[in-house]
This record gives structure tokens, C-alpha cells and sequence, in this order.
């Protein structure tokens, strides 16, 4: 669990990264109030956001997007449509940290009733990751090290860099931890592990 979690707090979306057995991992977490109906689905190194209900698509256009990508040795993972925009900047030979600040600006925050920030990771074999995040009032870029230990960042509350205790062996074992966070409203999960290649785990409750 993280050192300063509220109990129940509502963090909406999170991302986590780090070293988990000693293996380099991303984990992201879907927390929602307004559209708690959705589901984490996988395939071909892709992991999508859904709704259960294709009709709420038409309610919202931000809740179904990809938010997991593989990229060679690297992952990236955020709470929108940026996922895409920045693992193509990475694909056309980008440095992750131009990629990612480069995705976060074009962008920009969701433009919806809460300012919603756009979060993202970028995390690669050998355990060298970046953080980020941007909100109405800026944009933050961290680089991280394996021995840095596990960091995450929410849309909501936690949006600065936190440190976090999550252990798995498996990315599926890890997607369930991030689920089991003590925070309100979990919806789904994803985490990917690199062990020889990144495998990924999804978790719906």
C-alpha cells in the first residue's frame, strides 16, 4: 500500500512502476463513480478499456480507449487516448521522455467537468522508466531508476510521484494487487512483467 493512502480515498486512474522479484513492471488502474461498467481486455500486446455496454459510449467519449501498449522492449501505459499517440512517437524512433512529454502536450488534459489529468508511464527491460502527468495547471516529468522502488501517480488526489508497496510474481498476480489497493471504487487492472519479454495480466472484479 502507499505510505500517505487516505483510507477509501478516490483516485480515479493510477499508474505504478518499478521492480517487482526483481523484474521491471507497469501496473494501471481503473477506479470509477460515474462509469463503473467496464472491463480490461488483452490482445496482441494491446490492453483496451471497454464498456460492458456499447451504448455508454455514446455517453462519454473518454471511457474506452488503449491504455497498455508494447513497444519492442518497452511499455506504455496511460488513462486515454494518449496511449496510442506516444508508443507511435516511440515506434518512429523517439527518445520515451520526448515521446511522452510530446504525447502529454498534444493532447492535454480531458476537457470534461473535473479537468481530468493525463497520466502515463513508459518503462523498459532494464527497469529505466519515466512518470507523467498534466493537469490544467502544468505538466510533471520524472525519470525513475530499478533502484528507485515502486512510484505511482492518480488523476485525482495523488497527483504527485508516491511511493507504493506492490509485489507480484506474475503480471496477473500484480494486476490483482493493483486492483486490491485500498481505494474507492475499482473497476479493472492491467500490469505487464518483463520476464524475457513483457507478459501481460489483467484483473476485473
Amino acid at each position: 500500500m502507499c505510505t500517505s493512502c487516505k483510507p477509501k480515498a478516490y483516485v480515479g486512474r493510477m499508474v505504478a512502476i518499478g521492480k517487482s522479484d526483481g523484474k521491471p513492471f507497469v501496473g494501471y488502474r481503473v477506479s470509477s463513480r460515474s462509469f463503473p461498467n467496464r472491463m480490461a481486455v488483452a490482445k496482441d500486446g494491446i490492453v483496451s478499456i471497454a464498456p460492458k455496454d456499447p451504448a455508454d459510449m455514446f455517453k462519454r467519449p473518454y471511457i474506452s480507449y488503449n491504455c497498455r501498449r508494447i513497444v519492442g522492449q518497452r511499455v506504455v501505459a496511460t488513462n486515454g487516448s494518449h496511449t496510442d499517440v506516444i508508443a507511435e512517437k516511440i515506434q518512429q524512433g523517439y527518445p520515451p521522455r520526448d515521446a511522452l512529454a510530446l504525447g502529454l502536450l498534444t493532447m492535454d488534459y480531458e476537457k470534461n467537468a473535473y479537468n481530468t489529468p493525463r497520466i502515463v508511464e513508459i518503462i523498459d527491460a532494464t527497469g529505466l522508466g519515466y512518470l507523467g502527468i498534466i493537469r490544467a495547471s502544468g505538466m510533471n516529468i520524472r525519470e525513475f531508476k530499478p533502484e528507485d522502488g515502486v512510484f505511482f501517480v492518480a488523476t485525482y488526489e495523488k497527483t504527485d510521484f508516491e511511493k507504493l508497496e506492490l509485489h507480484g510474481s506474475t503480471a496477473q498476480e500484480i494486476a490483482q494487487s493493483m486492483y486490491e489497493l485500498k481505494f474507492e471504487h475499482p473497476v479493472c487492472a492491467t500490469a505487464a512483467l518483463w520476464d524475457g519479454a513483457f507478459k501481460i495480466g489483467v484483473y476485473n472484479g
